[in-house]
């Protein structure tokens, strides 16, 4: 997995940085790194840094990481940045429902960290 995932201890919250298109080969290590992460922790929630230049590899991928997300009880996710398609395709996840938490998009990871604080 090339992606950067850490704890924000700061802020109580998940930080997955894309730095490449997301793989289906990524879904499992990544989140096996992310429930390590959350281990113990109230909070549960997240922030995505997506490219404009990466995207997510297929189908099957996006429902492997909403299994993987509704596993992992996550409250909120937070977005920033991204392609309008990438964009896209987390609101559709979120608003039907495949991915069954509170989302919504940032321009900057400020904003969405205020955003994430004001849920709990």
């Amino acid at each position: 997995m090339e992606h950067e995932l850490k704890y924000d201890e700061q802020n109580e919250v998940v930080v997955l940085t894309f730095t490449n298109h997301f793989l289906y080969k990524d879904v499992e290590p990544l989140f096996l790194k992310v429930t390590e992460l959350l281990s113990g922790k109230q909070i549960r929630q997240m922030l995505v840094v997506m490219s404009n230049g990466h995207n997510v590899e297929n189908r099957e991928t996006r429902e492997a990481t909403s299994e993987q997300l509704s596993k992992l009880n996550m409250t909120e996710i937070a977005f920033v940045g991204g392609s309008a398609a990438n964009r896209m395709i987390a609101r559709v996840l979120i608003k039907t429902g495949l991915i069954k938490l509170n989302g919504d998009f940032f321009k900057n990871y400020e904003d969405a960290i205020q955003w994430l604080k004001s849920k709990r």
